[in-house]
């Protein structure tokens, strides 16, 4: 069912707007489009329910909330704007309509975050590409390539540093101003449809790096653990979109902190430790940290 009004959910600030867009293209695609079909489709009792909450006759409450993202079919961030746009513009105090329109903001520009094209591949060459991206905008060193090599964990030469900025503006990441400065192309950059042949040298760097990191860092500047459980596959499966989530509200955290102090690098893995197991091997679910 999803349309352009779909893609542009975004752009919204008023969920009852979104609703009268959305059932107006459905209804111009879809002959048999009603508001008696989609409440049947939502598990809606009331064929006028939904026209009685996009008129601001009725609010949405939670379980209302819920059937509506299932007859609109959203899902992921989309789906979670919408709930967010009906908190916002529900919401009784002050004090909940700001917390609504930050969340609102956070996902606005989770939504503008850059894809990286077949030209701008070079970013993932080397693991320190993405740590000078930050640097060369948020650390003071002043066109001092050593300076900015100096900057990174472990250390680049200058000659290094010096040529991931001319790559990083060759490819159109980062821009060089008249003043000398430096600035990013795009706030936010995903590696999202980027094929992992192309990430996978930097992303085993990475790795390495977190070991290096467990033996020479003291723990106040690390964060290393992890959790060893029997599971099913399904269950396994589903928690990958859980931490993509976390993923993206760290990122989505970053560009609200307006004081950076430095770059950081968070990891996430998941893997199998064993054969897939026989019902005749599996025993009771354990799990060690």
């Amino acid at each position: 069912m999803a349309g352009e009004v779909v893609k542009r959910i975004f752009e919204y600030d008023n969920y009852r707007f979104f609703l009268r867009d959305f059932f107006k293209e459905q209804k111009r695609l879809k002959a048999a489009f009603s508001h008696r079909f989609f409440a049947r489709r939502a598990g809606f009792s009331s064929s006028s329910f939904c026209a009685h909450v996009i008129e601001g006759k009725r609010n949405l409450t939670a379980d209302s909330l819920r059937r509506m993202l299932k007859g609109l079919g959203l899902s992921g961030r989309p789906a979670t704007y919408f709930e967010s746009l009906v908190h916002y513009n529900q919401a009784r105090t002050a004090e909940d309509r700001d917390e609504s329109t930050r969340a609102l903001e956070r996902l606005r520009r989770s939504a503008e975050f850059y894809r990286v094209n077949q030209r701008q591949y070079a970013y993932y060459d080397e693991w320190y590409y993405p740590v000078i991206r930050e640097l060369a905008v948020h650390g003071r060193w002043e066109g001092d390539f050593a300076r900015l090599g100096a900057m990174v964990r472990p250390s680049l030469t200058p000659e290094k540093a010096r040529k991931a900025v001319d790559t990083l503006v060759e490819i159109g990441l980062l821009t060089r101003g008249s003043d000398g400065t430096f600035a990013q192309a795009a706030q936010a950059v995903t590696a999202q449809e980027v094929p992992a042949v192309i990430t996978r040298k930097s992303r085993k760097e990475y790795l390495q790096l977190a070991v290096s990191a467990m033996e020479q860092l003291d723990t106040s500047e690390r964060h290393i653990s992890g959790v060893t459980v029997a599971m099913s596959r399904k269950r396994y499966e589903s928690f990958f979109a859980k931490i993509d989530e976390v993923r993206r509200q760290i990122l989505e955290s970053a560009l609200d902190d307006a004081g950076a102090d430095g770059v950081y690098q968070f990891n996430f893995q998941a893997f199998p430790l064993s054969a897939p197991l026989s019902r005749g091997e599996a025993h009771d679910v354990g799990g060690t940290r």
